[in-house]
C-alpha cells in the first residue's frame, strides 16, 4: 500500500508539474522582458549648441546612436546667443573652452575651431583681392548677428603680429543662421565662418579662402553642465558619445 501510495503522489506531481512548468516558463520570461526593458537606457537631454556643433560635432554623432537606444529622447535648439541653461531648462550647453563659466563641469568634444575668410571665385572676377585686413571696406561683405537681443554685427576676429584683431564688417546682407555660407556661394560677397563648414568648398574650388595669414583659432567646443547634473545613465552615455578622443 505505501509503495503505491508513493507512486500516486510521483505521477500526480509529474501532471502538475506539466501543467504548471508553462506557466512558470511564461512568468520567467515575462520577468526577463521586463528586466530588458528597464535595463534600456530611457529618457529625455535637452542640448543647447551653437549651429556649426550641432550640425558638424553632435548631429554626426547622434545618427548611429539613436537607433541603437529607440527610448533616449533628444532634443536639440541650435542657438548662437549665450544661452542660460539651468533658467532655460537645459541638460547641457555647447560653447567654446574660453566661454564657460568657472563653476561649470566641462567636457571637451572637438579639436581647436580655425576660422576662414572666403568668397566664391565669381565674385572675385574683376575685383581686387584683399591682402590687409583694413582692404574688406572695399567689398561687399556678409556677416552674422547673433540674435535679436545681440543687436550689433558680429565682429570677425583675426591674428595679425600675434595679437586679435577685431574688424567690424558693415555688410550688405546680414543673417542669424548658417546662410551665409549659401550666400557666399551665391557670389554676393566675401564672409567669416568655421573652416570646418566650409571644408568641401574649399576642397572643391567653388569658395577660395582668402587672408589665410591672419586667420584666427579658437579653443575647442566644450559640452558644459551644472554639477548637480550628470547622474542618470543617459546623460553618462551621451557624454561618453561626444566626448573627443
Amino acid at each position: 500500500m505505501c509503495c503505491h501510495s508513493n507512486v500516486s503522489l510521483t505521477e500526480a506531481g509529474e501532471q502538475l508539474y506539466r501543467k504548471i512548468s508553462p506557466l512558470f516558463d511564461s512568468i520567467n520570461q515575462e520577468v526577463n522582458a521586463l528586466n530588458n526593458f528597464i535595463n534600456i537606457p530611457s529618457g529625455t537631454i535637452r542640448i543647447n549648441a551653437p549651429s556649426i556643433a550641432v550640425e558638424h560635432i553632435i548631429y554626426p554623432k547622434l545618427r548611429d546612436f539613436l537607433p541603437r537606444y529607440p527610448l533616449i529622447k533628444v532634443e536639440i535648439q541650435a542657438d548662437n546667443s549665450w544661452a542660460d541653461i539651468v533658467k532655460q531648462g537645459f541638460d547641457m550647453g555647447c560653447r567654446l573652452g574660453s566661454d564657460i563659466a568657472k563653476e561649470m563641469i566641462a567636457v571637451k568634444i572637438s579639436s581647436p575651431l580655425k576660422m576662414a575668410l572666403v568668397a566664391s571665385p565669381e565674385y572675385l572676377i574683376g575685383k581686387v583681392i584683399p591682402k590687409q585686413i583694413k582692404e574688406l571696406d572695399e567689398h561687399h561683405l556678409i556677416g552674422m548677428r547673433i540674435s535679436s537681443q545681440h543687436g550689433t554685427e558680429l565682429p570677425w576676429e583675426f591674428l595679425q603680429a600675434g595679437k586679435m584683431v577685431k574688424y567690424h564688417p558693415h555688410s550688405q546682407f546680414i543673417i542669424n543662421n548658417h546662410l551665409h555660407k549659401q550666400a557666399a556661394l551665391d557670389g554676393l560677397g566675401i564672409t567669416w565662418t568655421a573652416q570646418t563648414d566650409v571644408e568641401k568648398e574649399l576642397a572643391s574650388g567653388s569658395l577660395v579662402e582668402l587672408l589665410t595669414e591672419f586667420a584666427i583659432t579658437y579653443d575647442s567646443f566644450y559640452l558644459y553642465y551644472p554639477s548637480r547634473k550628470g547622474h542618470s545613465n543617459v546623460f553618462k552615455l551621451i557624454i561618453d558619445l561626444l566626448k573627443y578622443e
